[in-house]
């Protein structure tokens, strides 16, 4: 006859029942503990790849508006060169027209100088060669 030794079965007993204690007290718990931890990396990545995300279109946002600036103001500062220059143009035209009248009234004023001159001096010319046509003729 076989002999069956009860004390195995209560080893077996005893093992299947810390097993399942071992399993409800440190195996779930700790696979809980696991679980929650995976979740909350997982969330956390997907808050950080969403700031991620949103930070890369607030500096393409950024890019684009400085570029649409830079523009703007290559833009402005070409209209105020360009104002400059028409008007450093229109005050040399007005500096040049006003040179320009000046010399003419100069050269105006000296023609009628050279004018009033020449006629001062054939007057004067005159009268010398009366006087010396006076002396000739006293002293001859």
């Amino acid at each position: 006859m076989v002999y069956v030794d009860f004390t195995i079965v209560i080893q077996i007993i005893q093992f299947l029942l810390i097993i399942f204690i071992s399993k409800k007290l440190i195996l779930d718990p700790t696979l809980k503990t696991i679980q929650s931890r995976d979740s909350r990396i997982q969330s956390l990545t997907d808050e950080a790849e969403g700031l991620r995300a949103e930070v890369e279109a607030g500096r393409k946002s950024y890019a684009e508006k400085m570029d649409a600036m830079r523009a703007e103001m290559a833009e402005y500062q070409r209209k105020i060169r360009e104002e400059a220059s028409k008007e450093a143009a229109a005050k040399v035209a007005q500096s040049k027209a006003e040179v320009d009248a000046k010399v003419e009234a100069a050269l105006l004023k000296l023609e009628s100088e050279k004018e009033a001159a020449a006629k001062n001096m054939d007057a004067m010319v005159g009268e010398l060669s009366d006087l010396i046509v006076q002396k000739i003729l006293k002293s001859a």
